[in-house]
């Protein structure tokens, strides 16, 4: 695989990730298991400073994204599992900074613990189509939170998540919360079609106290402006790797009995998935120079050729890609989370409707 040599992923490390996808599909084996050799290759903060480093981080975030596209290729709900622990280093790296924050971020830079981002509902507040439902109440030396978060993944023992918060001011701040801290409980949720290892659940908070060093923003619009782009970059990033597998077992499959039938099909397929890479690659090369158009269009992009790549696969694969335990039918299945992960198919046609062309 090309991206290998140029992200450090070494064919190792992809081999064990696609031996083991069949057990992570049956929940046998948990997606996050995946970090821990990750970080043991220094792998996990690519792209961002040191704990201890005011710097900001790169507007490159090519490698992140490439690291993630090549775990999608052999197991989605692993490569989400890393997306969702890099969105909470990123959000670390990107916000205020304390030793606390700097301690924690060493921790997920280690996978001695597992991060999680919970920031669906400040993302839907920005866009007015929702509510910030987790409220913070001022104490003498942090804030009191409650409310409910509907969806986060990698609730995992020890996990930390970041969500955002409305004070009675009116400010919406961006905090940290540890997930085994008291007032924070867990509704693990299972039996979904796909990515049922990814510890996904939601979460109730009541006087769940967090301390004035773990709020990482005070301005949930300023902060999001800044991490958004590569939350939908990287986000981009496990369709990717769905697409270019589907795409390759498609490309594979088409010697066999009247699949050349579809050959103008698998190659408009790959006329769309060069051009929509071109665009992905661009922006993730810069992240501060798209638009929020672009961005948000990129991720509807992705998700729309998952489902094109899959769908093609399947009827490419026959009666062999039917079966529930094979690749085919679980890189189906994968892709039918892509419409409904926020930002959902809805959410983005409606931000999108309310930008300028």
């Amino acid at each position: 695989m090309s991206t290998t040599t140029t992200i450090g992923l070494d064919e190792a490390l992809l081999a064990q990730v696609a031996e083991s996808a069949p057990l992570v599909d049956a929940n046998e084996v948990p997606a996050h298991a995946v970090l821990t050799p990750l970080a043991d290759r220094g792998l996990l903060h690519t792209g961002l400073p040191e704990a201890r480093d005011t710097a900001r981080p790169s507007d490159d975030i090519r490698p992140a994204a490439d690291l993630i596209a090549a775990i999608a290729e052999e197991c989605v709900s692993s490569a989400f599992s890393v997306w969702a622990h890099r969105m909470a280093l990123e959000y670390l790296a990107r916000g205020d900074r304390s030793s606390r924050t700097a301690e924690l971020f060493e921790d997920l830079v280690a996978a001695r613990r597992v991060g999680a981002t919970a920031m669906a509902a400040g993302l839907k507040s920005l866009a007015g189509i929702g509510d910030v439902d987790i409220t913070a109440s001022r104490t003498a030396d942090g804030w009191l939170l409650n409310g409910p978060v509907a969806w986060a993944s990698n609730l995992v023992a020890g996990s930390v998540f970041v969500a955002p918060a409305r004070t009675d001011e009116g400010r919406t701040l961006v905090v940290w919360v540890e997930s085994d801290a008291p007032g924070v409980t867990i509704r693990p949720v299972s039996g979904l079609l796909a990515l049922d290892a990814t510890a996904s659940g939601s979460l109730r908070l009541q006087d769940a106290a967090v301390a004035d060093d773990q709020v990482l923003s005070t301005d949930l619009a300023a902060f999001a402006r800044d991490f958004r782009p590569s939350f939908l970059v990287l986000q981009s990033a496990f369709c990717v790797g769905l697409i270019r597998r589907s795409l390759a077992e498609a490309t594979t499959a088409l010697g066999r009995g009247d699949n050349p039938s579809l050959t103008g099909d698998v190659q408009e397929l790959s006329d769309d998935v060069d051009e929509f890479l071109d665009t992905w690659h661009r922006l993730a090369s810069d992240v501060a120079s798209g638009s929020a158009r672009e961005f948000l269009q990129l991720r509807l992009d992705a998700s729309h050729l998952a489902g094109r790549a899959t769908r093609l696969e399947a009827t490419l694969a026959g009666g062999r890609g039917y079966l529930r335990t094979s690749g085919t039918s679980r890189r189906f299945r994968e892709a039918a989370f892509l419409p409904v992960q926020s930002p959902s198919e809805g959410h983005l046609r409606w931000e999108l409707a309310t930008l300028p062309a």
